[in-house]
Order: C-alpha cells, then sequence, then structure tokens
C-alpha cells in the first residue's frame, strides 16, 4: 500500500491532479476559518464550547456546523457549505420524476446540462432564504429554537452577537453566504475536472473529517459516565454511622 501511495508522485499527471486537490481542500479550510463580517464568531464558538462541556448536543445546530465543517462555530463564509446544492439536486430528481416536461428534457440531448443550470439556480434560491433565515437567527438568537441556552453565553460574555442588526447586516450576510456557496460548488467542479473527483463529496468528506476528533470527544463524554457521575451517593445515616 504504501508503495501504491508513493508512486501517485512519480506519476506527472496522477500528482498534478493530487497537489490540486490538496491546494482546494486548504483553500476550503480556510474559508472555514473567515469569520463573516458583522458577527462575534466568539460567541458562537464559546455556546458549543458550553454545550460540548454539558456532554449535550446541540441538535440541528451541530448537525449543520458537522456537514460545514465547524465553519457553522466560526460563522465563517462557507457556513452553509454545499448542503443548499445537495437540497437543490434533490429537489430537480423529484421534479424530473414527477414533471413530464422535466423528465423528457432529461432524455434530450443536453438535457442533463439545462437540468443542472436549474439545479445552480434553485441553490441560489435556497442561499438567499438560508442565509435570510440565518442572519435573522443572529440578530434573534433568543427566539431561535437551534440555539438553546445561547442567551446565557451572550449575557456571560457581555457582548452580542451581532453588533449592528439591521437590514445592512441582513443584506450583508445573504450576499456572504450565497457567494461562498457558489465558490464552494466552483471548488467542487474544479475538483472534478482538474483534480481526483467528486469535488463535492470530497467537500463533505473533508468537513466531516475536521470535525471527527471534536465528534468523538462528544460522543465519549455523552456515552461514557465520567468517575463523578458514576460513584454512589452516600446515605445521610452511612454517615452518621461514620
Amino acid at each position: 500500500m504504501i508503495a501504491a501511495f508513493a508512486n501517485i508522485f512519480k506519476i506527472p499527471e496522477l500528482r498534478t491532479r493530487v497537489l490540486f486537490t490538496m491546494a482546494m481542500i486548504v483553500v476550503v479550510r480556510a474559508g472555514s476559518a473567515i469569520t463573516a463580517p458583522g458577527v462575534n464568531a466568539d460567541v458562537l464558538r464559546h455556546w458549543f464550547m458550553d454545550k460540548a462541556n454539558e456532554a449535550s448536543a446541540g441538535g440541528v445546530a451541530d448537525l449543520f456546523n458537522l456537514f460545514s465543517g465547524g465553519a457553522l462555530a466560526n460563522c465563517a463564509i462557507f457556513s452553509l457549505g454545499v448542503m443548499p446544492f445537495i437540497s437543490a439536486s434533490i429537489m430537480l430528481q423529484l421534479l424530473t420524476a414527477v414533471i413530464p416536461q422535466l423528465g423528457k428534457l432529461s432524455r434530450e440531448d443536453g438535457g442533463r446540462q439545462k437540468i443542472m443550470q436549474y439545479t445552480r439556480y434553485a441553490t441560489i434560491a435556497l442561499c438567499v432564504f438560508q442565509g435570510y433565515l440565518l442572519a435573522k437567527s443572529f440578530e434573534n438568537p433568543l427566539h431561535n429554537p437551534f440555539l438553546p441556552g445561547i442567551m446565557d453565553t451572550i449575557n456571560r460574555m457581555g457582548v452580542n452577537l451581532v453588533s449592528s442588526p439591521g437590514f445592512g447586516f441582513q443584506m450583508t450576510i445573504v450576499l456572504t453566504m450565497t457567494a461562498g456557496t457558489m465558490f464552494l460548488m466552483w471548488i467542487g467542479d474544479q475538483i472534478t475536472e482538474r483534480g481526483i473527483g467528486n469535488g463535492v463529496s470530497l467537500i463533505i468528506t473533508i468537513g466531516i473529517l475536521a470535525q471527527l476528533p471534536a465528534g468523538l470527544i462528544q460522543a465519549w463524554r455523552t456515552f461514557v459516565p465520567s468517575a463523578a457521575d458514576t460513584q454512589p451517593a452516600v446515605s445521610p445515616v452511612v454517615l452518621v454511622l461514620m
């Protein structure tokens, strides 16, 4: 197996593809650490840390943070990840089976390219919608059911999650998140064409692997009780007898 991996760098074309894919992965991970404008990322990071210390999952927020490779915890420009594109692809596949015109289009020459174009338009629409909801949740974290207990973190830190809420902030977040997802889609296409292939799947895999250590620690704290939790309580009668 080691010899097989060593042979990768002996073939010029394969070496170029591997190095290009690694460079794109570095870009993806860097974008997952760049905080979106107008958001105090320390608040969300402390909230995720509090949830981890309490050994209680953050529910849907943890799930989105997992698939975004930790970008949501950083309020990063890649917080939406490629999930809008995945959702749009599933929607178009279902509509192709239901709507006869789309089914006929998919069987024509060049029809798959048109459906892919429709998928990208649907992705932009989903990014705008999800980006707006994300901006509203950042402005009003108390009313966000996916961020339970975040107000305790905000009160303890004494800072707001958003410094200047309003229409300008909402538009900034929508544009930033939409551009981030579209840029990830472009990176995925480049990896598919010039890298080792399956760019979107590779981006999701890298995000999951990036959160794997934290996920293992969280699972250990959740399912393996600590010594303090397993230690039997001493009865007051026993204390008196002692």
